[in-house]
């Protein structure tokens, strides 16, 4: 008997059970797939409908079309005709149809730079964690260097108060030991040093030594002991459908199926082009605005509750998510907070995506600005918590000192006006 397995877009694959009604089922699965892929052959789209999307480049061009090359040098784009790129001359491509959802029910981990992995610990050392992930099928196990993580989350917490309290703690996390955060919110501070599926141990003065897994909601790494390299050179900022976003350099396009790249941290990975949602590109073309630091930092209250602004999270200090859809960088505010930062001398332009943040539950009304030299250019209008996000059209900094943005109290007063400014970049700005 001939065994048919069948391989799946998202890197898994079965095989039918045997008998007669198992044998026929593979039979006409295989015929589908043939069938398919010669009906792909015909139109000459066998993978190229997993790399199709818009290209925005450095000049202000939306390109839409398909990705045929991929090198740490350049890349092909097929629009109405083949175009060559280097990659300073391009801002971001996203792929058609795909959002970044990242699940409650998924864990965790945070490395030391702010990059979210949507992955789960299968084990761990005093050198290194061992990872798979959690949602994305047929990706192989991987490891990480333990100074390149800042916190593992193995389960977020379902109430709204105890996950912001869990970013809070993160954020804030105490020099000096790691520290584990219990499912009752107890704290134990001592030395990691091993994580097991069913156990963790932790060494110290007033440490259990071995405790079980699933009383422990997330491990918070010694923040003395982080290290995690920036990106030098050409590279980029991926996003993933679960969510996950890291930065990586060395991009290639592998056979036309997988993005080869290569994490921080040393590790590499070939990501199926069907997991990517979209590749922002760092370097000497584009710089994103949270990598600086504003000149200038106004915050007027409405009442008196003071809100920080915040890098690469909303204010409430978690993930950017916008109807739905996660976003990797970015300025997170409250109503009412004005940020202006000095450009760089070769900052040529400016575009974010706005949008109340789904931590409003639909609720915040706000209205955005953007001021260049103290001169409006641009304003939003009243934004609302279910409104769709709005592009900010390419603001021409050319000749420019200063930029300035702006989020004022909308219809609502202050009311849940958790404002992000997402994928908020300096085009022609080096690194």
């Amino acid at each position: 008997m001939t065994a048919v397995t069948c391989f799946l877009t998202g890197g898994g694959r079965f095989q039918p059970a045997g008998g007669p009604a198992g044998r026929t089922v593979g039979l006409g699965l295989a015929l589908w797939f043939v069938f398919g892929a010669w009906t792909g052959l015909a139109c000459g789209q066998v993978g190229g409908v997993l790399r199709t999307g818009q290209l925005l480049t450095r000049g202000g061009e939306s390109l839409a079309g398909r990705l045929e090359k991929l090198t740490e040098e350049g890349l092909t784009w097929q629009g109405e005709a083949a175009r060559n790129f280097p990659l300073a001359d391009v801002v971001r491509w996203e792929f058609e149809g795909r959002r970044a959802r990242l699940s409650r029910e998924s864990p965790l981990v945070i490395l030391a730079n702010g990059d979210l992995l949507a992955a789960d610990v299968v084990r761990a050392d005093e050198e290194e964690l061992a990872l798979r992930w959690d949602r994305l099928t047929g990706l192989r196990e991987f490891a990480i260097p333990l100074e390149a993580v800042r916190a593992v989350v193995f389960r977020q917490p379902t109430e709204g108060e105890l996950l912001r309290d869990l970013w809070r703690r993160v954020e804030q996390a105490v020099p000096g030991a790691d520290e584990l955060v219990l499912q009752n919110g107890d704290t134990l501070r001592g030395e990691l040093k091993g994580v097991s599926d069913r156990e963790l141990r932790l060494e110290g003065e007033n440490a259990p030594g071995t405790l079980g897994r699933r009383g422990v909601l997330a491990v918070i790494f010694n923040p003395e002991l982080q290290d995690l390299p920036r990106l030098e050179g050409a590279g980029g900022l991926i996003t993933l459908t679960d969510g996950s976003r890291l930065h990586v350099g060395g991009l290639r396009l592998i056979d036309g199926e997988l993005l080869g790249c290569e994490a921080l941290c040393a590790t590499p990975f070939e990501f199926p082009c069907a997991a990517v949602v979209s590749v922002q590109f760092l370097g000497q073309g584009c710089q994103p605005l949270s990598e600086l630091e504003p000149v200038e930092s106004e915050f007027t209250p409405f009442l008196a509750e003071d809100w920080p602004w915040r890098r690469d999270r909303n204010c409430l200090g978690q993930p950017f998510q916008l109807r739905g859809n996660c976003h990797a960088t970015g300025l997170g505010v409250h109503s009412r907070q004005r940020l202006t930062y000095d450009l760089p001398g070769r900052a040529e332009a400016f575009v974010a995506t706005v949008g109340i943040d789904d931590s409003a539950r639909g609720r915040g009304a706000v209205e955005f600005a953007v001021l260049v030299d103290d001169q409006p250019v641009w304003s939003s209008g009243v934004v609302r918590g279910r409104d769709e996000p709005r592009p900010v059209p390419r603001v021409s900094l050319k000749g420019a000192r200063r930029l300035t943005l702006l989020v004022d109290f909308g219809p609502e007063a202050n009311v849940l006006d958790h404002a992000d400014w997402c994928d908020a970049v300096l085009i022609g700005a080096p690194r």
